[in-house]
């Protein structure tokens, strides 16, 4: 998202050239002409088309309703179709009866496309998606040929809906698309922010690009904020609190969740307020606390109960399942997730029908039938697949490989891994993280802006209203008017300026690899989603899939004695080669980091701890044959040492020791190749079931020399046998 260049309005007077009114009377006169006629022959087809009856409570609407007739009695029951829409469809689509046959008699195009579009979204919320088709397209086709714009945008909004529901994400996006091109030129922003919400959904929900779904929510967000819509605020936090969730940093997705719950709750909609339980038990499952994701679960159930909407009602029994899955009540996660599949199939909810399968597959597989599970899985996968749908097709890829490596097809289980792995890597690459951050900040500081500006009108209006003299007044005003402008042009080369800082402020100046401050931001939902895989496997009762992070550091041996014999000029350079090394040897997955002088930290996401050994190995090999050109022709190569350690460090305690505890582990261990004669690598591993959890990292290494004797850490090393320094000595010299 990002700001409009200019506004349209009063800049028009210094865009086109114009020279600013020295009269601040002759400037009201000309903005009257410009802006305030269109806007209040705006705001009288908007009171046309929406009466005070629009405004009347529903329950009083109801009540008055037997003694309006004629187009009052049509606008009521429009008003009525909308009200019972989600809660009582059922009441809605009676309403909607009546006022078709009563637009026979007396007309109303904007009216009617309303009322076919509702009940519409009426057929849709009982599950019958063919006759909400119906409508839907017949709305669309009645508000193109009285040139409704509006209703027709509604209509595209609502059939994008229902092709989301049906497992046709790209056909939703596009329908999306068109109601908000439509929206947008109409200018009716609760319109378009509807629009925007819903591309949000689809592409968190269902392909997966939670760059873009934020985008949209932020945007969206926004414009709710301004109209102080509570219900579409809520709906906003709501989904934004899914892309958290998707992203995997659940505490602060559980921080949109509370703050949408908390309107929620106090707007009463029943639907809604099962909606963030829902999410809220699926975010609380992730992180591991039960009883929180049981309690949730099961209040979104209660109320959905009294609801028709059985494609919501299959969600929570499915979501149940999953939490009864993790309780170890197989039994009654079956029954709860077979409720499920009958739903999604009986209402063709294909998003429903793949997770249902998916839940079926992982308590086949738990109790001890894998061929079953992987039927289940297969179907999933298959209807995934006809979907598109980025997250689904990596959730049922897992799903069959975890079933075969159960049944002991372990070359199958691998192929299944592996498109797993890379559909999950094309979902949260290294770009995600920054771009997330990014888009909130932007968010933030738009907000502050308009907030900003909001203090500064007001406080204008008050000085004027003080002021006794018009010319003061006049004076006042122009030099306001200037300020506007210069604080407008600021504005936009400051966020300019903070677009750029924002890419600068996480790379490294010198070599170009991220700094300090990108692992900050980025860190937390590495963290999260390895934490997440172990505690799924644990429940699975299996062995995690490349579960860990492996913390490197690479410390660049007697750095200093280049900088004294060919100058920093000469240090930077090695440094900067030694980054592009760096990035080359490393998985496009990975992170390298400029740490701090000469020293850099590799992050290797998502692997095997395993394969650390080898991973150091492969960078000191690297960097030892990596030769940096002088401009004399002379070439310096030099080596270096390695420490890591492998996030979780103790995977029978998974949270004893967080990651900076782990880092430091790493850090330490490097100390130990230096005194090994560097050019070697050292790695601290735990040991199993050495007893007590962990909590602190060795400070020294006489630190953890000790708990090396005591038998709670072991160590790996490059170290020959006898301990002597490797046969390939560290070395600094000019060829």
């Amino acid at each position: 998202m990002g700001p409009e260049s200019f506004p349209s309005g009063p800049w028009d007077y210094f865009r086109d050239g114009e020279r600013i009114p020295t009269s601040f009377s002759h400037m009201l006169r000309r903005l009257t002409r410009r802006i305030a006629v269109p806007f209040l022959w705006f705001l009288s087809l908007v009171a046309l088309a929406m009466p005070a009856v629009a405004q009347t409570p529903t329950s009083e609407l109801e009540g008055r309703l037997p003694g309006l007739v004629g187009i009052e009695r049509v606008r009521a029951l429009t008003r009525l179709v909308d009200a019972h829409k989600i809660d009582d469809p059922d009441q809605a689509l009676r309403y909607g009866a009546e006022a078709l046959k009563l637009f026979e008699a007396t007309p109303d195009p904007v009216a009617h496309a309303s009322v076919l579009n509702e009940m519409g979204w009426s057929q849709m919320t009982l599950g019958r998606y063919d006759s909400a088709t119906a409508y839907l397209e017949r709305a669309q086709r009645f508000a193109g040929a009285s040139g409704d714009k509006m209703g027709s945008a509604r209509a595209l909004s609502n059939l994008g809906s229902l092709a989301q529901r049906v497992g046709d994400p790209r056909r939703a996006v596009n329908l999306f698309e068109q109601a908000l091109s439509i929206q947008r030129t109409i200018g009716i922003d609760r319109e378009t922010s509807n629009s925007l919400n819903n591309l949000g959904f689809v592409y968190s929900t269902d392909l997966a690009d939670y760059t873009k779904a934020l985008t949209y929510h932020l945007e969206a967000f926004a414009i709710r904020e301004r109209l102080g819509d509570k219900s579409a605020t809520a709906l906003s936090l709501n989904n934004i609190g899914i892309v958290f969730d998707r992203l995997r940093s659940y505490d602060r997705a559980l921080s949109y969740f509370d703050r949408a719950l908390a309107m929620r709750r106090e707007l009463g909609n029943k639907a809604r307020i099962a909606s963030t339980l829902d999410n809220m038990g699926d975010t609380y499952l992730s992180k591991g606390e039960i009883s929180k994701a049981l309690s949730a679960q099961r209040e979104a159930l209660a109320l959905r109960a009294g609801l028709d909407d059985r494609s919501a009602i299959g969600l929570s029994h499915r979501n149940l399942g999953m939490v009864y899955l993790a309780m170890h009540r197989a039994d009654s996660a079956k029954i709860e997730m077979l409720e499920a599949l009958r739903l999604s199939d009986q209402v063709g909810d294909k998003g429903l029908a793949v997770r249902a399968r998916l839940g079926l597959a992982a308590i086949e597989r738990a109790t001890g039938t894998p061929d079953e599970g992987e039927n289940y899985a297969r179907e999933a996968l298959a209807i995934a697949e006809g979907m598109g749908a980025r997250d689904l097709i990596r959730q049922a890829s897992e799903e069959v490989a975890a079933s075969k490596e159960v049944e002991g097809e372990l070359v199958g289980a691998l192929t299944a891994l592996k498109r797993a792995k890379a559909v999950s890597d094309s979902i949260f690459n290294v770009e995600t993280a920054p771009h997330i951050a990014s888009l909130e900040q932007k968010f933030a500081d738009e907000r502050h802006m308009r907030e900003v500006d909001s203090l500064r009108h007001y406080q204008a209006a008050l000085e004027l209203q003080s002021s006794q003299r018009v010319r003061e007044r006049d004076s006042f005003a122009a030099i306001a008017f200037l300020m506007a402008i210069i604080a407008a042009l600021l504005y936009r080369r400051r966020l300019e300026r903070t677009r750029l800082a924002e890419e600068l402020s996480v790379t490294d100046a010198l070599t170009g690899v991220w700094n300090r401050r990108y692992v900050q931001q980025t860190i937390q939902m590495d963290v999260a989603a390895s934490l997440r895989r172990h505690r799924m496997a644990a429940l699975r009762g299996l062995a995690a899939d490349d579960p860990d992070l492996l913390f490197l550091v690479v410390d660049i041996d007697h750095f200093k004695h280049i900088n004294d014999e060919f100058g920093h000029g000469i240090g930077d350079q090695v440094l900067i080669q030694l980054g592009t090394v760096l990035r080359t040897t490393c998985r496009d997955s990975d992170v390298a980091v400029r740490w701090g002088g000469e020293e850099f930290l590799v992050i290797a996401r998502f692997t095997d701890r395993a394969q650390a050994a080898g991973t150091a190995e492969r960078l000191r090999v690297a960097i030892e044959r990596h030769a940096t050109v002088l401009p004399d022709g002379r070439a310096i190569r030099v080596t270096c040492s390695v420490g890591f350690a492998a996030f979780p460090f103790d995977v029978e305690h998974i949270d004893a020791l967080g990651w900076e505890g782990t880092l430091a582990m790493a850090d330490v261990a490097l100390y130990d190749a230096k005194r090994a004669g560097r050019n070697a690598w050292t790695g601290f591993v735990r040991v199993a079931g050495a007893g007590a959890p962990i909590t602190a990292p060795p400070v020294q290494l006489a630190d953890a020399d000790r708990m090396i004797q005591q038998g709670l850490i072991a160590c790996e090393s490059s170290r020959r046998s006898d301990g002597e320094p490797s046969p390939t000595d560290a070395t600094l010299y000019a060829e």
